[in-house]
């Protein structure tokens, strides 16, 4: 029961700090479907659409909803950055870099496949890495007792990439042990239910067939 609510008390505090859901279930159908066709893009074939893809009313509607963010690489779409990061996540063929720690957890849930995570430990710098099957669920991690931190590290969001991803991040174990804030430590297990809870409804979207309800392991 306590790890049920832990669950569910991150995946509100996600959704309060970054409405995601909310936002794009507020948009038109017409920038629904080219949110979901920029979602595709990274999904299928590992690749940031490029501006000149995608409707200009449609786009600055989604750069105001901070639900794309635009780079010199092209287009970000939560949980895939355009921009590198220090976390890389490798599926089919493809290495991406994810926004934040949560997100790279998520990653599996949409693309439907195996994902190796590489990162450093926010703290010591040490490196990890973890492996997911096709679910999302852990399967490795290295150091095994690798943990996320969610830290607030800003009290207003207006642009996510920078003043909240950045408090997500990963942490070895000997660093997590000497955390002082241990209520912003999350298990991997916990972080990849809250990862699949927030974004599931973006498998809604590139999945029609899938129902819009919330999973029972991700409640």
């Amino acid at each position: 029961m306590k790890i049920r609510n832990n669950i569910i008390n991150d995946v509100k505090r996600l959704r309060r700090e970054f409405p995601l859901q909310d936002r794009i279930e507020s948009i038109e159908v017409r920038t629904t479907n080219t949110y979901t066709s920029v979602l595709n893009s990274w999904i299928k074939d590992g690749v940031a659409p490029l501006p000149d893809a995608i409707p200009p009313d449609d786009l600055e509607t989604l750069l105001t909803l901070d639900a794309v963010v635009m780079t010199n690489s092209g287009i970000g779409c939560y949980p895939f950055s355009a921009a590198k990061t220090s976390i890389s996540a490798n599926y089919r063929e493809h290495q991406i870099y994810a926004m934040n720690a949560i997100d790279a957890l998520a990653i599996p849930l949409l693309t439907g496949t195996e994902v190796v995570i590489k990162s450093r430990c926010s703290r010591c710098a040490l490196s990890l890495t973890i492996k997911s099957d096709s679910l999302g669920q852990i399967k490795e991690a290295t150091p095994s007792d690798t943990q996320v931190e969610y830290r607030q590290i800003s009290a207003n969001h207006t642009s996510c990439c920078n003043d909240l991803c950045p408090g997500i991040t990963f942490i070895c174990g000997s660093c997590a042990e000497i955390t002082i804030n241990q209520n912003d430590l999350i298990t991997l297990k916990e972080a990849s239910v809250v990862g699949r809870a927030f974004y599931h409804f973006q498998l809604c979207l590139t999945n029609p067939s899938i129902p819009n309800t919330m999973p029972l392991d991700a409640v």
